[in-house]
């Protein structure tokens, strides 16, 4: 499931919403010395003087947590660890310029939350981050409470720069429809995108309060990863490399723009005759509003992903124990995605920090299921209940952003309230045998060499892209004036390096 500051000011609601998610797992009790581990043994020994360790996290500090922080400090205290926690949220607005100014100032703190979209780049170009490789080899909670794939295709130079935060693997996008009325028309159930023009287009015929698709202007840009015939099947080229617009083909090797990419021309065809016949909503660009639109019944379809978060946003529709929701992923029967296993969140520690061993100490503590159920869902009894070992139920209203400090794979709980079929599609994203390596695995973009004409070529995701994948610009006039204005700008020197690093990442191999 992926968290970037791609989806610009919506990012802080997006991110809230993810916190719904968390974690259940883990080993638990090993006592090794050197490591911070829970159990009775660990209290046995002689208490440790109890170091502070001060961390920068983004956003509004949850509700209730006070109380949660002093709990998780008493545990640690109890476990022996020998650290404690003061934790520092700051506003999104201007977390990653405070957090630049406290590192060149030299500031002394242990941890904090970067990002490849953040500072993370220019942070390692400077040797202001702790290389963790042999700190992460040391604590076995954490290096096995994340996956062996992430560890190794979200390095830096090759080496772990900062804890991978993340609860999925790769992308799988789909549709969120109204199971009730597919029924209603005697629709069987939705395999393939022939299968969802049936429905869409019976929609549009039969119903006169309700709509076919709505989906919010901005997240647009995905549909030309849902509306295609090869969509989250392993077929000619990889889709996303992270780099708005551009895609790798796997055929030839080579860097293309997306909106030349074979692999989804099915899909700009398909969205310009959607938008055309009025299946999307003539007002798609300005559309905010999709979720309560589709919370309301004026829609049949919504936008839907994997990542534990969006289909969590209606799960208030089925209060009334109906069964009338229903996930439709593309080829979902044969699905296999193509995956870089990227992440975009990771917990660094500064060069500058004098505890470093500790705070991996308590990164390795709180990989640990007693103790990340404590800091993610909060106190047992006040703020969730166990429900089984992969589910809790929510009690009050804390609510921790799990994708800055504690999120691991292998601990996912999942709420109560999640409907089965959006369950089924988060367990097969958290899986990586579900996913295809990406050939691009470990490449991340720096445009430090051409950040002129990158910068050129950005705002034409929002004026060109988006309007061609929303289907206000038809296919081929909307491809052919992206290829202008992008060629237009210096976009090939952008290609050539892109196709540089990545050829260097492939190389290497």
């Amino acid at each position: 499931m992926k968290f970037r500051k791609m989806f610009g000011t919506a990012m802080a609601t997006v991110l809230a919403s993810a916190l719904l998610l968390a974690g259940c797992g883990g080993n638990g009790g090993n006592t090794e010395p050197g490591n911070a581990n829970a159990g009775a043994g660990a209290a046995t020994n002689a208490p440790k003087e109890i170091v502070e360790l001060k961390a920068y996290l983004p956003g509004d500090k949850p509700v209730g947590f006070d109380e949660v922080l002093q709990a998780v400090n008493d545990k640690l205290k109890t476990d022996n660890v020998g650290a404690s926690l003061n934790i520092n949220f700051l506003p999104w607005s201007d977390y990653g310029n405070t957090v630049a100014v406290k590192m060149s100032a030299g500031e002394d703190f242990d941890m904090y939350l970067d990002a490849p979209w953040l500072s993370m780049n220019q942070m390692i170009a400077s040797n202001s981050l702790q290389t963790l490789d042999a700190m992460v080899e040391e604590r076995p909670e954490l290096k096995a409470s994340i996956p062996d794939e992430m560890w190794e295709y979200n390095k830096f130079g090759g080496k772990i720069m900062g804890i991978p935060l993340g609860t999925t693997q790769g992308s799988v996008y789909g549709l969120l429809i109204r199971k009730d009325l597919r029924e209603k028309y005697g629709l069987p159930e939705l395999k393939t995108l022939a299968d969802l023009e049936k429905f869409l287009y019976a929609v549009k015929e039969n119903e006169k309060d309700i709509k076919p698709f709505v989906i919010n202007g901005i997240k647009a840009d995905k549909l030309p990863f849902i509306l295609s015939d090869s969509a989250n099947m392993a077929q000619d080229e990889v889709l996303e490399i992270g780099v708005n617009m551009f895609a790798y083909s796997t055929k030839d090797k080579k860097v293309v723009g997306q909106w030349e990419s074979p692999m989804i021309a099915d899909a700009f065809e398909r969205v310009t005759k959607f938008y055309k016949d009025g299946i999307l909503s003539k007002n798609i660009a300005q559309e905010q509003n999709a979720e309560t639109l589709f919370k309301q019944g004026k829609y049949a379809a919504t936008y839907y992903a994997a990542d534990g978060v969006e289909g969590l946003k209606y799960a208030e529709m089925l209060k009334d124990g109906s069964d009338k929701l229903e996930v439709f992923v593309p080829n979902g029967d044969k699905a296999k995605p193509y995956t870089a296993f990227q992440q975009w969140n990771f917990l660094c520690i500064p060069a500058s920090s004098k505890h470093a061993d500790l705070a991996m100490d308590v990164a390795n503590w709180l990989s640990i299921k007693e103790n990340h159920d404590l800091m993610e869902y909060g106190i047992p009894g006040k703020d969730w209940e166990p429900v089984g070992d992969t589910s809790y139920k929510v009690l009050s209203g804390y609510v921790f952003p799990g994708y800055t400090l504690t999120w691991r794979p292998t601990l996912n709980r999942t709420p109560d309230t999640m409907m089965a079929d959006d369950k089924k599609w988060f367990d097969f994203s958290a899986d990586p045998a579900n996913f295809t390596l990406s050939p691009t695995a470990g490449f991340t973009f720096d445009a430090e060499k051409v950040k002129t004409e990158y910068a050129k070529i950005t705002p034409f995701h929002d004026s060109l892209f988006l309007p061609l994948a929303q289907g206000v610009l038809p296919a081929d006039k909307g491809k052919a004036m992206l290829e202008e204005k992008i060629m237009g700008v210096g976009g090939q020197k952008v290609i050539d390096e892109i196709q540089a690093q990545i050829d260097a990442v492939v190389s290497g191999k």
